[in-house]
């Protein structure tokens, strides 16, 4: 059945981030491959680490004995032997003993304090040393963390720090939220591939390359399905066959004479949930869902207003199938607001938005009324809002996903 009205943003937004549903699916990955992934479930230390006490710096380590409460100097030790990193001395000091250690290495049994190399003078196998402070310069066993302590939190995007603590506790696999697999068509006659010799009547197809890149940023799996010319057969055809949870059409939305997307998706059962969005630009985009249960999403043709959309809907619904919460985070930017703004659909803009130290918020709008203009875009990090008579002329912006 199609909805019969076009929506208001955040009611779109509801319906396209409530039909998707929460996270998805899970998978257990090589730890190397979890950078960038959001973590399924949180992950506790398998074991101390370090594993052992450990000499934090090259010198001797020593058992003073009974005299261990004494930081003096002067005392001769008989080195007996050494330990270095992966090769632990095998034995335990007794008091005037003393054995070689590396940086790293284990520190042996019996030993109550470690000489720096530069405090000690070693003659033959005899030990003189200088100034030295109990525990100084030892890592205790279990001083980084210890087994049971939680080192990743379900839901984090795991970066390189985590993985270097995951491997250090041993951990060689995670499991993290499946990429969402996303299939994208653009549609026109008039799109060539960038690199193509184009014909006098043709533009670059931009929109493809720029949404392969953002969506793979926020995590999903993309397929990308090429061009397909304004014709019902070639379109369906490329959606028939696409295996994704979510197909993204560009282009063919608007309803002209050309616009042959909802048509050729007839027979695959589409039904129409999201017909329109009352704001400008980015009006035409619209959802639904086929008879196979996968979901569509209809992208204005124009690269501006595509970008919008992509941002207010698709993005959103990428992240809750990946566990991160489908809210959109408006900030109210009363500097902003028009009261006078349009009666119908809410206005647009994107823009460039910085936290300047002492002087506060400063918000650039970029582009203007040509939705299909991306030189002005440069540097855009936000996308805002402008007031309407809907909601009192207050204006928001949301911090894009991603950027800085």
């Amino acid at each position: 059945m199609t909805a019969p009205a076009s929506f208001a943003i955040d009611d779109a937004h509801a319906v396209v981030t409530g039909m998707l549903g929460g996270p998805g699916r899970t998978e257990t990955v090589a730890l190397g491959a979890g950078l960038g992934r959001i973590a399924a479930r949180g992950v506790a230390a398998t074991g101390d680490q370090p594993r052992f006490a450990a000499a934090a710096m090259d010198g001797w380590a020593i058992c003073r004995g009974d005299d261990g409460g004494q930081e003096g100097g002067g005392t001769s030790f008989r080195v007996i032997g050494e330990s270095r990193a992966g090769h632990a001395f095998q034995g335990e000091l007794q008091a005037g003993e003393a054995v070689h250690v590396s940086t790293g290495a284990m520190m042996p049994g019996g030993a109550d304090a470690l000489v720096r190399r530069e405090q000690g003078r070693q003659l033959g196998t005899v030990l003189s040393i200088g100034e030295c402070v109990s525990g100084r310069d030892i890592r205790p066993r279990g001083c980084d963390f210890r087994q049971g302590d939680r080192l990743l939190a379900a839901g984090k995007r795991i970066d390189h720090f985590d993985i270097a603590r995951l491997a250090a506790s041993g951990t060689a696999q995670v499991e993290v939220r499946a990429r969402p697999r996303v299939a994208l068509l653009a549609t026109g006659d008039e799109l060539v591939v960038p690199g193509a010799t184009a014909h006098a009547a043709a533009n670059y197809d931009a929109l493809s390359p720029a949404l392969c890149a953002r969506l793979g940023q926020v995590g999903a799996a993309v397929l990308d399905l090429g061009i397909a010319g304004d014709d019902d057969a070639a379109i369906a055809a490329r959606l028939r066959r696409a295996d994704a949870e979510i197909l993204v059409v560009i282009g063919g939305a608007s309803g002209g004479r050309h616009d042959r997307v909802r048509a050729a998706l007839g027979g695959l059962g589409l039904s129409v949930l999201v017909p329109s969005v009352r704001m400008r630009p980015g009006k035409p985009f619209w959802f639904g869902r086929l008879g196979d249960d996968r979901f569509v999403m209809g992208l204005p043709g124009n690269p501006v207003a595509a970008l919008a959309a992509a941002e207010l809907f698709l993005v959103p619904a990428l992240l809750a199938l990946q566990g991160l919460g489908a809210a959109i985070s408006w900030t109210d930017c009363p500097e902003l607001g028009d009261p006078a703004g349009g009666a119908g659909c809410e206005r647009l803009r994107f823009a460039r938005l910085a936290d300047n130290a002492g002087a506060g918020r400063c918000i650039e709008l970029l582009g203007g009324s040509d939705s299909a203009a991306l030189a002005p875009l440069l540097g855009a990090n936000a996308l805002v809002r402008l007031g309407s008579a809907a909601n009192g002329g207050l204006a928001q912006f949301l911090r894009l996903a991603g950027f800085a």
